[in-house]
């Protein structure tokens, strides 16, 4: 059986879903880390990457088995014309971010398809994931009903998989208490794009949304009170 292809940060959303296909679906596993040498937070998640694999492994050898050597590739600034213009387009429309387009990238040089992407449930419609679930996920492709714009999505998400697109970080939560280990693991991620001193700043992208989704215990307490400031001057 094939190796799932995984992109892992050592962040929440992915390594949960690298936990549910060494545990629960026990396949064999094939983590893919991009590097990008200008994320502030780089070095921070390949010492989060190697802390979680060496959790496992202490853990349960058997699980920590069917692990693959992470694959770090390196971002490709040199997007092709194709992604690089449907990009555009779907960024006219919503906020996405550009990892998209220079991972779309390294798919498209190396031919690889069902790439997963840990994107988790998302309700609120004016977000990017319920844009991708309206326009593309849930779309029949043969006869999609914005036929321009679902092709322009096609060409950045075509290499993609979403298996957590349905599932909420509480209901993660739920399943994380009802398997052991699987909390002092996940306790290992890490989320914050612009750390101080190796921690959280609490006022990221990543630092608020972990706020508001009752997670703020994981940021250092002077820190959570900055990110919570911030979401109140931005009400």
């Amino acid at each position: 059986m094939a190796a799932s292809n995984l992109l892992w940060t050592g962040g929440w959303d992915s390594t949960f879903r690298l936990l549910q296909i060494i545990f629960i679906e026990k396949k064999t596993v094939q983590p893919i880390y991009i590097l990008d040498k200008n994320r502030k937070s780089l070095n921070k998640e390949l010492e989060t990457i190697e802390n979680i694999s060496n959790k496992i492994q202490s853990l349960d050898q058997e699980a920590y088995s069917r692990i693959l050597p992470v694959r770090y590739i390196n971002k490709d600034s040199n997007i092709c014309e194709e992604i690089k213009n449907s990009s555009l387009i779907i960024k006219a429309l919503t906020k996405m971010g550009s990892q998209h387009e220079w991972i779309s990238q390294y798919c498209h040089t190396h031919n690889l398809k069902n790439i997963e992407m840990s994107i988790e449930k998302n309700e609120n419609p004016q977000s990017f994931t319920q844009f991708l679930v309206k326009n593309y996920i849930n779309i029949n492709p043969v006869n999609p009903t914005n036929k321009e714009l679902y092709n322009n999505l096609n060409t950045v998400f075509k290499y993609y998989s979403f298996p957590l697109i349905d599932i909420s970080k509480k209901e993660m939560i739920m399943v994380i208490k009802k398997n052991v280990h699987w909390e002092e693991i996940m306790n290992l991620t890490w989320f914050c794009h612009k750390p101080k001193k190796n921690k959280a700043c609490g006022q990221c992208v990543p630092c608020i949304t972990v706020i508001k989704k009752g997670l703020g215990f994981r940021i250092p307490k002077i820190n959570r009170i900055k990110g919570r400031f911030k979401i109140l001057l931005n009400k």
